[in-house]
C-alpha cells in the first residue's frame, strides 16, 4: 500500500471511528484483523490511537467463509471491548462470538472483503447521519407489516410473511452499546416468518460471498426453502457454496433487506457494496439468527436483485428505484 493512497484511505477510516463508532478517549477500542488485512487494521489503530482509545489490534489467520467462529481467545476480548472494528475476510456478524460481544455492550462495525477500494471509491463518502433518518422510516414500515411481497420485470413473485418481526436498522451509525452495522452496507433488513417465503426470485445483482451476477439466476422458495437454482455458470457457483456447508438450513430464507447506500456500486468495491447500493434487494439465507429468526446454519449467503418492485401490505415501497417512505 502506497503512502499517497494511504492518505486518501485514512479519511473514510476516520468516519468510520468518529462519526460511525463515535469513539471517546479511554474507551477501549479493539481493532479485530486477519493476516490479509493487516495495513488496514494498522490504518484503523494510528487513528483510534489518535482519538486517545486505548487501542488493541488482533491478528488471526482468515477464517473459511462468512459466519465462522474466530478463535476463542478473540472472542473473550470481543466481549471485554467498548467498541469493535473488525475488517477482516469473512464476515464475523453471523457468529456466536459476535453475538455475545453485542449482548457484553460492544458497539461494532464489520467490514468484511475489506480491501483499500471500499475506502477510496466513495462508498464511505456519504452523511450517514442522514441516512439514518431514511433507513429507520424504512425499518418502521417493515416493523408494522405483515404481507411482503417481491416482483421484476425478469418474473420475480415472491410472497412472505413478516407479521411480529422486527426490522433491522444498518445504519452505520454505532453510538448505542449492543449496535451493530457493516458500512459502506447501509440497509434494513426484517427476517420472515419460518416456512412463508414462497415462490420465485430471479438474482441478476450479486451473490455474497461470491460476485457480481453474469446471468440471471432463477430461485424456488417453497415453504421457506429454496427448492431449485437455475441459471449457467452463476447458479453453478451458489449450488456449490450451499452444498460444501453440508447443512440442510442454508437453503432458507431468513432475511428480507434493501440496500441504502447512494454511494455504493455492484461488482465495484467488494461484497459489502454488492448488497448495499441503493435501488436494490436481497434475500438472505442460511443462518438467521441475528435478523431474528430461529433458524441457524453453519453460515449465511445473500442473493442480490436489482430494480424490484416490493409492497408491503399491497401498498407500493419500492419502485423503479425509488422508495416511498411517506
Amino acid at each position: 500500500m502506497n503512502t499517497i493512497r494511504k492518505m486518501f484511505m485514512m479519511k473514510s477510516v476516520q468516519t468510520i471511528l468518529h462519526t460511525c463508532l463515535n469513539i471517546k478517549p479511554g474507551e477501549n477500542l479493539l481493532i479485530l484483523t486477519d493476516t490479509n488485512t493487516i495495513e488496514i487494521g494498522e490504518m484503523f489503530s494510528i487513528v483510534g490511537k489518535g482519538m486517545d482509545a486505548e487501542v488493541v489490534m488482533t491478528i488471526m489467520s482468515p477464517t473459511t467463509r462468512h459466519g465462522d467462529e474466530p478463535p476463542k481467545i478473540i472472542a473473550e476480548a470481543m466481549k471485554a471491548a467498548d467498541a469493535i472494528v473488525a475488517p477482516t475476510t469473512f464476515s464475523i456478524n453471523h457468529s456466536t462470538a459476535r453475538k455475545e460481544a453485542s449482548d457484553a455492550g460492544a458497539r461494532l462495525i464489520f467490514m468484511p472483503d475489506a480491501n483499500e477500494e471500499v475506502f477510496l471509491d466513495g462508498s464511505l463518502d456519504i452523511d450517514f447521519l442522514a441516512q439514518k433518518v431514511k433507513i429507520d422510516k424504512l425499518s418502521a414500515i417493515l416493523e408494522a407489516g405483515s404481507h411482503l411481497s417481491i416482483f421484476s420485470e425478469l418474473g420475480t413473485n415472491l410472497t412472505m410473511d413478516i407479521s411480529g418481526r422486527h426490522a433491522v436498522p444498518q445504519t452505520g451509525i454505532c453510538h448505542e452499546p449492543g449496535s451493530i452495522s457493516p458500512p459502506p452496507c447501509i440497509e434494513s433488513a426484517v427476517a420472515p416468518v419460518e416456512g412463508t417465503t414462497e415462490g420465485v426470485i430471479y438474482i441478476d445483482g450479486a451473490v455474497v460471498p461470491g460476485r457480481a451476477c453474469q446471468a440471471p439466476i432463477k430461485i424456488t422458495f417453497k415453504e421457506g426453502r429454496i427448492v431449485s437454482i437455475e441459471g449457467s455458470e452463476d447458479a453453478q457457483m451458489l449450488r456449490q457454496t450451499l452444498e460444501s456447508y453440508n447443512h440442510p438450513n442454508v437453503y432458507c430464507a431468513v432475511e428480507m433487506g434493501i440496500g441504502m447506500n447512494p454511494n455504493a456500486k455492484i461488482g465495484r468495491g467488494g461484497q459489502l457494496e454488492d448488497e448495499a447500493e441503493f435501488g436494490t434487494m436481497h434475500i438472505g439465507i442460511g443462518n438467521g439468527i441475528t435478523f431474528g429468526s430461529s433458524i441457524r446454519a453453519p453460515g449465511h449467503c445473500d442473493l442480490v436483485m436489482r430494480d424490484p418492485l416490493i409492497k408491503v401490505d399491497g401498498k407500493i415501497l419500492m419502485k423503479n428505484g425509488e422508495i416511498y417512505l411517506d
